[in-house]
């Protein structure tokens, strides 16, 4: 724990830098110096671990005895990777090392391109809410892909933010919702058309209606090949969803709350920042679409709330702009940053608990217990 514990101190104390006027000269160096050493911290964690995170078994398996039964389990794009890497060595922390910069660089990239002003403040949510990639699965970079796809939705480039979702598909098959993504961020909805969607979504959801909604959509829609499959697997028990323990029903309820406090505090934000932020408005919108799908199948079917993921991963630029809104005010800004250490440490350590015994304590490749 101390490990996750320093690293939390670490990023809060450079957050608050973020809000602590210095030379423009010294603000630059302290930003790419900073984030620099911030994701060599990120990717060692990442690549030298061993026997830590979950789903070890699984992916160390695939790559140590890689095979065509093996690939079989995994989307192609994940296949594809693996079977590359396999073809040159058979140390999985070479494997890790790969796959954690990819996750990693492409994040860091959409972090630096758009949020410079508060990157130490998204770098520190980004550690509480994803864990800074520091376990990454495969969605983890599909959810980097999607990402980096955003820079060609903001630049208005349709094909190359298509090409991006088409692999991140192939990486994890949920990242296909991500392709709405374009119309959506440049859609004119209305904050009163979310509520009503939300307000529906959520009634689908707590009456456990959405198993037969995802049943008819995939009759109409015809869904076949190995998505088909993946997702009849899944709808029938098949695989391992992984899901924290708990009441499904007190987690989705405490979901929900989070979400009746956050939603009404970024619209005041959104509609405050209109003019000087345009980045926040397509932001709210990926954000508002997220919790529709959260509400629609968190409760019963939590394996395809995991697509919210790539909306919902917008939260964490939504919570920065909150608190960079008060930056003009010393009073108003300690409280608020004060607040916010507070309802990210609470996330930090429910992402802690969810898995503690596979995340406590952090192995490397350097603990003598383990064989190798």
């Amino acid at each position: 724990m101390i490990l996750y514990i320093s690293l939390y101190l670490y990023l809060v104390g450079l957050s608050f830098l973020d809000y602590v006027k210095i030379s423009k000269v010294s603000r630059v160096l302290f930003i790419y110096a900073g984030s620099a050493f911030t994701f060599l911290v990120f990717w060692a964690l990442a690549s030298l671990r061993w026997k830590t995170g979950t789903d070890w078994d699984s992916y160390y398996d695939s790559f140590s005895y890689f095979s065509e039964v093996y690939a079989k389990l995994f989307e192609p794009g994940f296949s594809f990777l693996l079977s590359f890497v396999r073809s040159f060595t058979d140390n999985y922390t070479i494997f890790l090392t790969i796959f954690s910069f990819l996750c990693l660089s492409l994040k860091f990239k959409f972090f630096l391109k758009y949020h410079k002003e508060t990157i130490f403040t998204v770098l520190l949510l980004f550690l509480c809410y994803y864990f800074a990639d520091i376990f990454a699965v495969r969605q983890n970079l599909a959810i980097s892909l999607t990402l980096f796809s955003t820079i060609f939705i903001i630049e208005r480039k349709p094909i190359i933010f298509a090409v991006f979702v088409g692999v991140a598909a192939s990486i994890h098959i949920t990242a296909v919702l991500y392709f709405a993504a374009y119309y959506i961020y440049w859609a004119n909805i209305s904050d009163r058309s979310f509520y009503i969607l939300i307000g529906v979504s959520f009634v689908f959801g707590v009456f456990s209606l959405d198993e037969k909604l995802l049943n008819l959509l995939l009759q109409v829609v015809g869904v076949g090949g190995r998505a088909g499959e993946k997702i009849s697997g899944y709808l029938n028990g098949e695989y391992d969803t992984g899901n924290p323990t708990g009441n499904p029903l007190v987690l989705y309820l405490l979901g929900t709350v989070k979400r009746i406090i956050f939603i009404p505090i970024f619209v005041f934000i959104k509609n405050k920042l209109r003019d000087t932020t345009p980045l926040v408005q397509g932001y709210f919108k990926l954000y508002m679409v997220g919790n529709i799908i959260y509400f629609l199948f968190a409760k019963d079917l939590a394996v395809f709330a995991r697509a919210s993921v790539s909306y919902l991963f917008f939260e964490i630029f939504l919570v920065a702009y909150t608190i960079n809104y008060f930056r003009n005010s010393k009073k108003a800004l300690v409280l608020v940053f004060a607040i916010a250490m507070i309802v990210v440490l609470s996330r930090y350590n429910a992402l802690i608990n969810s898995y503690k015994e596979l995340y406590v304590p952090y192995n490397s490749i350097f603990d003598k217990h383990f064989e190798r």
